[in-house]
Parts: structure tokens; sequence; C-alpha cells
């Protein structure tokens, strides 16, 4: 019903903008030819139309009036054409309002941390885990909108029944339960609670071995989807295709690594790697823990644990490659790769992967990220944009971050290729660390529009900030294809430059 209230509203807002201009159009030309045949009877009643054109004066007014008749349609055909594009913009802001309507309406779903039942803490990577594979599989199901990881697991131990909650966060349904683990059983209880009226909605208990974890987790998913907007074929669910491994040491020990690489921690990294080679050889066909080894190593190189020298990025490729080899259509392996293509400056190709990280699991911000990126490098700026938005809104701040600077930087970078260049320094202006790509990028926004900057306090704190960087290699790590803006940037930055050297 959405997608036909959309086409709907197209058809209705163009025809009703074309027949509003041929009317407007029509009306217009009426009353301009009424006043040139009148001014023209005024003209030929003064004049000889025999002595200057050659014509009588009843021939030349009914020439013009076969003109005026004729010019007709071409005044109207180049009205519409004129107006063609101001009517495309008005059409596609409707249906972007009527997206954003939609994508509103849908039901707003949170899976708290669930209780471990265990006497020990040993079993509490498991429990997370788990719930974590419960917060993705429902992410890959585009009618409904989850909470993220990071959300989710910063509300433990919240009580979600209150009311302060409920106006804090907003969320139409929460998912809670607890998990018992032994060696070889998993005993799992599940409750929906509908928070407008503090109802639960269902509840399921599962008693079950370890090695059937993954149906577990489908029939959780299905059930909580036909409870929150009735039964339908979920795609996304078919784990046939993807069940990743029939070994539960396997991954038992990839969850252990996973839950290392979301501390952010020097050391956690190295431990992480650890358990993620000990999942790989526990089966060497789940392409579960080398994913998570490619992401774990790419984490340890972007926040300078590991340097990028060549052993690193051959491991980091290697655990790339095989798990795309295993399953070439896991939305982390994707996400990955498309990062990878940006930097290798393979943008068609990034794009690809992306696309296909972003079908499988279009809630999480990290895909949200590489998706937008991707699209901005194949001048598709607007939807990128609306992208960067979105993964803000879902996650202002990310994975280890502290501020929401990384999607402002985001949205900065994709305003300033759009020209929305005062909207880019309203952006600019809330970011808390200002990084070279912004500083540079709010410089040419003020040389181009003309604005002072060179006694500004942000732009003197840059040129402290920034003195020690190689400008032109800071710039070529944007990786942007649009050349005539990496040019400019250059130039403005060996002007920059000198204004550094000089003070």
């Amino acid at each position: 019903m959405a997608k036909l209230s959309i086409l709907v509203s197209f058809l209705k807002i163009s025809l009703h903008n074309s027949f509003s201009l041929i009317s407007k159009t029509a009306t217009g030309y009426a009353i301009g030819a009424f006043g040139t045949v009148q001014l023209a009877n005024v003209v030929f009643d003064n004049i000889s139309t025999v002595d200057l054109i050659g014509l009588s004066q009843e021939t030349s007014m009914q020439i013009l009036f076969i003109f005026l008749l004729a010019f007709f349609p071409v005044v109207i055909f180049y009205s519409l054409l004129v107006k063609k594009k101001g009517a495309q913009k008005d059409a596609q802001e409707l249906i972007a309002n009527l997206n954003k309507k939609i994508e509103d309406q849908r039901p707003r779903i949170c899976v708290l941390p669930f209780e471990n039942l265990n006497a020990d803490s040993e079993t509490d990577f498991l429990v997370d885990g788990i719930v974590e594979d419960l917060i993705t599989e429902l992410s890959m199901v585009h009618e409904i909108s989850v909470a993220t990881r990071k959300t989710s697991f910063g509300l433990r131990g919240r009580d979600f029944s209150s009311k302060e909650f409920k106006e804090e966060w907003g969320f139409d349904y929460i998912v809670s339960g607890c998990i018992r683990a032994s060696e070889q059983r998993l005993r799992i209880s599940v409750e929906l609670s509908d928070m407008a009226d503090d109802a639960i909605v269902s509840s399921n208990k599962y008693d079950r071995e370890k090695i059937d974890v993954f149906d577990i987790q489908d029939e959780i998913v299905t059930k909580i989807i036909s409870s929150v907007i009735g039964d339908i074929e979920i795609a996304s669910l078919k784990r046939a295709c993807r069940k990743p491994t029939d070994n539960m040491t396997s991954y038992e020990l990839m969850l252990k690594g996973r839950a290392l690489n979301q501390k952010f921690e020097k050391e956690a990294n190295a431990e992480a790697i650890e358990m993620l080679d000990a999942a790989i050889e526990a089966d060497q066909t789940n392409p579960l823990p080398y994913s998570w080894k490619a992401c774990t190593i790419g984490q340890a190189m972007f926040l300078g644990f590991r340097e990028q020298d060549e052993e690193t990025l051959e491991e980091f490729l290697g655990a790339l490659s095989k798990a795309n080899e295993l399953n070439d259509n896991d939305w982390n392996t994707n996400r990955i790769l498309a990062e990878a293509h940006i930097t290798r400056e393979d943008y068609s190709q990034a794009k690809v992967y992306a696309a296909k990280a972003y079908r499988a699991n279009p809630n999480n911000p990290h895909v949200l990220s590489a998706y937008g990126d991707a699209l901005l490098r194949n001048d598709d700026i607007d939807n990128a944009l609306k992208i960067f938005e979105k993964m803000y809104k879902i996650e202002p701040i990310v994975g280890s971050d502290t501020n929401s600077d990384r999607p402002m930087r985001a949205i900065l970078l994709a305003k300033f290729l759009n020209e929305q260049f005062l909207e880019a320094l309203e952006v600019f202006e809330e970011l808390e660390e200002i990084d070279f790509r912004s500083w540079i990028i709010c410089v040419e926004i003020h040389k181009r529009l003309h604005k002072q900057y060179k006694t500004e306090k942000w732009f003197l704190d840059g040129i402290r900030k920034f003195h020690s960087l190689n400008f032109e290699l800071e710039i070529d790590k944007i990786h942007l294809p649009y050349q005539e803006v990496i040019s400019n940037l250059k130039r403005l930055s060996f002007e920059v430059g000198h204004l550094g050297l000089a003070g």
C-alpha cells in the first residue's frame, strides 16, 4: 500500500503540475494574443500595410491570427520543458516526505540484553552473542526499525516499564528474556512486550541442544515479526543458505572473539584475533571467524593498535578473501570489502559490495556508513546524504566514539559536494573535534562564498593543529573521484600551508 500511495501521489503531482501550468500558460497567452490583435488593429489603421509589406490590411490580420494560433502549442511545449525540472523536484520532495512518513511509521523494537541464569560469568559471551545475533536478524527485516547493538546493550539493567524509559526512548516493543546454558543444552525464555499498554504480546520458552541455536533464533525472530506486523514471508530468515557452522566450538569461539572486538582496546583486540584463529581451526568452513578477524584487524589499523604494513594488510586481505569465498552474501564481509575498495579507489566495485551489505542489513550503522560512502563516490550524492542522515538517526555515536563527529563529518562532506555550503558550515560548527578533512572543506567553502576566514579562531587553530601534516597526501586520503574538487582542495592547501609556514 505504501508503494502504491507513493506512485499515486507521484502521478497526481505530475498531472497537477502539468494541467496547472498549461492552464496558466494558455490564459496568459490568450490575454497576450488579444492585446496583440488590438494593437495590430490600431497600427494597421494608421499605416498602409500595402506600402509596408505588400499585403492588404485584411490579409495581414488573417496572417497574424494564423501565426498566433500556430505559435500557441510551441509556447505550451516550451513552458512544460522549462518547468519540467521544477516539477520533478516537487515530485521527488513529495516522495521523500512519503518515504519519511513510512519510515517513521515502522514499529520500533529494542532487544534488551538477556539475563544470564548461569552462576558464573564465563557464559556471558554466549548469552550476549545470541542476543546480538537476534538484533542482527531483526535488522534484516525492512518492515521494522530495530535499535542497534550499542543502544540495546547500553540499556542493560534499565526498567523498561517505567514512564521515564518510555518517554526517553519511545520504543513500540521491547524484547526481553533469559538464558541458561549447560554443556550441551540451551534453555531460553523470551517475552515480547507492547510498550503502549505494558502488555506481554507473546511469551515462549525453548529447551534445545546448543547445535539448534540458529533454528531457535529463527523461531524467535519469526514469532516477533508475526506478533508485530503479521504473517509475512521473510526472505532473510531462509537460514538454509547461510547457516554458518554445525561446529558449536567454532561458533562459541567466534562469539568470544566478536565480544573482545567490541571492547575497542588494544589487548582485547589481540586476544580477539587469537579466539578467532581458534574458531577457524575448529571449523575452517565457518565464514564468520574469517569475517570478524578481518574486521578486528581493520579495527587495529584504524585505532593504531597495529601498523598498516604489508604483513598486516596481507593478513587482513587473506581473512577477508576467505570470508567472501565461504559466504559472498555476509553483510559484514561485504561492508568491509566496500570500504577496502574505496581506499583502492575502485568505486564502482565498492558500490556493488556496499549495496549487497545494505540489502542484507539495512539498519546497521557501519553498513550505512559504507553504503553512503560508496554512493557518494558514484555521483549519487543526494541518496548518500539520506543514508548518512539515517545512520546519524539510528546511532549518533558509533562504535568506540565518544561523540557524534563521525556521522556528522560524513554529512558535512556530502553537503559540501552537493554545494549546500551554508548547511555544511552549520554541521561544521557542531563538530566537537575538527579533523583535517572537515577543516580544509570549511576553508574551501569560505573561499567560494567570499567569506573572511584567515583571522577566524577555527582557521588559526587548524593551522596550528595540522601544520605538520602533508596536506596533499591528506587530501588524497579522502578518496574522491571528483578531480576538480581535489585540485581545488590541493591548490587551497598549498596556500594555507604557506600561511602556516609564515606564521
